[in-house]
């Protein structure tokens, strides 16, 4: 087996994820095979087995790399002075994400997708950088006097209402928060 220069093996890797990302996102995780990757990232079937062992590594993989991301962000949510504040931080980095294609793409996967395929799930529990129980921390600081469930339906509901003012911000084209679709589609 040909070893490649640990560069050129990063990058082409990082380069099937995206590819990887793209196809997930828009033909969903269950609809895309393996065949697919490698005829996007412009390899043969047997070079994408030499990165990862199957489609499953692939989008844990993925996954990992983008909730270490989002893991990254913890700190500066934390830095909120009040809940306002974080709020707002939270905000401006969600709607930062939904202009860039490739955090737009992840988003759709690990929302929209994991409901309908138990994998993604299974990947996002599976993530060493997984950070739910810090993001909860975030709110829980302000909100000291509330249950954990009251916490969590109020992360809910400002997540929702995140997504619902992105999507309506690109229909009235006020910025591109979401790819272009037609309004009978939405």
């Amino acid at each position: 087996m040909k070893i490649l220069d640990p560069v050129q093996y990063t990058i082409r890797k990082e380069t099937i994820l995206e590819h990887a990302r793209h196809l997930f996102a828009t033909q969903g995780f269950s609809d895309t095979s393996m065949d697919d990757i490698a005829r996007n990232s412009h390899i043969q079937k047997a070079s994408l087995y030499h990165y990862f062992k199957s489609k499953h590594q692939v989008l844990q993989e993925m996954i990992d790399l983008g909730t270490q991301r989002w893991r990254a962000r913890i700190q500066d949510y934390e830095a909120g002075q009040d809940l306002r504040d974080t709020l707002t931080r939270i905000g401006a980095t969600f709607l930062e994400d939904m202009d860039d294609p490739a955090r737009r793409g992840f988003f759709k996967i690990v929302h929209f997708e994991s409901h309908k395929d138990p994998a993604i799930r299974e990947a996002l529990k599976n993530s060493p950088a997984q950070n739910r129980d810090a993001f909860y921390a975030v709110f829980a600081r302000h909100l000291p006097r509330h249950s954990r469930v009251q916490i969590a339906m109020f992360i809910t509901q400002f997540m929702g209402a995140l997504v619902y003012y992105a999507t309506l911000s690109r229909l009235r084209e006020e910025n591109s928060c979401f790819e272009n679709f037609s309004d009978t589609e939405y």
